[in-house]
């Protein structure tokens, strides 16, 4: 224990949402717990360094799990968007399960502001939303947590940036939710910290509202040169079922609606803008979208 404090199970700690919680924990003083594949991996060791307590296993060690909950206070649990549906549904109600099962007191799931009440046939979609309804039914204090859209996913290569231009599947008039990663490490770690407040609470958080046009604007003054902004063709929206639901989703969808700004601030003071997020967390991905190494 660290200031009479128990510890806090992280899954995915070696990973961006887990890694960003466990390290907003720790600044808060919590204990962290992680559970990894590989105890002598980099990302596992920097974890170690960081105070945080390993437990070697995975997803489909359930004695491991056991084992890595025990006497703990609270689980987050986030699994990774590259799992088949069913693999990740099985994963989601077995951890849920076994937190029950050792007593967890609060568990924090992260799912997705893209999950909603019907299937759009995209798995790492479609699979939240029967995680969500499984964990509900259970008889532990539970918060869901639903982060909008990733900043990071902005930066990645492919949009056209290295050719003076931004392609992205929102409308230049149209508004959307962005959230930077280690904002959600911030905003659980709050809800850790008050489970009377948010326990039971299914919560959409956020950092920023932007247009296509304010994206234009923001990466044309973050890359010191002229980018251009243009939403995909339907066609192109239409081949890629991630990106088409996103868009979907933004018309009439769950990412249509959108979270009070002034009550994420009250949640987490810190959170950050696109454009503050660019100028930090954010400059290096951003630099080699454009095509070149950051300075």
């Amino acid at each position: 224990m660290t200031n009479g404090k128990p510890p806090i199970l992280v899954f995915g700690a070696t990973g961006r949402q887990g890694g960003a919680v466990a390290r907003a924990l720790r600044q808060a003083l919590w204990p962290v717990r992680a559970l990894v594949r590989d105890t002598a991996a980099p990302r596992s060791i920097a974890l170690r360094d960081a105070g945080v307590d390993l437990v070697q296993g995975s997803f489909e060690d359930i004695e491991a799990i056991r084992a890595a909950m025990k006497d703990v206070h609270g689980v987050f649990s986030v699994l990774p968007g590259n799992l088949a549906q069913e693999e990740e549904v099985r994963a989601g109600r077995s951890i849920a399960d076994i937190a029950v099962e050792r007593g967890v007191r609060h568990f924090v799931y992260s799912s997705g502001a893209s999950a909603g009440d019907k299937p759009t046939g995209v798995a790492r979609f479609d699979a939240k939303p029967r995680i969500e309804a499984h964990l509900r039914n259970l008889p532990i204090t539970a918060t869901i947590v639903r982060p909008m859209i990733f900043m990071e996913m902005l930066v990645r290569r492919g949009f056209g940036l290295e050719s003076g231009r931004y392609t992205f599947f929102l409308r230049p008039d149209q508004a959307m939710q962005l959230i930077a990663v280690d904002d959600i490490g911030k905003f659980v770690t709050a809800i850790f910290a008050d489970m009377s407040r948010f326990g039971g609470e299914t919560l959409k958080i956020a950092g920023d509202t932007v247009t296509g046009s304010d994206l234009e604007a923001i990466l044309t003054q973050a890359a010191g040169r002229p980018i251009a902004y243009a939403r995909f063709s339907e066609e192109a929206l239409m081949a890629n079922p991630d990106l088409g639901h996103m868009a979907a989703s933004l018309e009439t969808g769950p990412l249509a609606d959108h979270v009070d700004l002034n009550v994420m601030r009250q949640i987490n003071p810190e959170i950050l803008s696109f454009r503050s997020w660019l100028a930090a967390d954010g400059h290096k991905a951003f630099e080699e979208a454009l095509g070149h190494e950051a300075a």
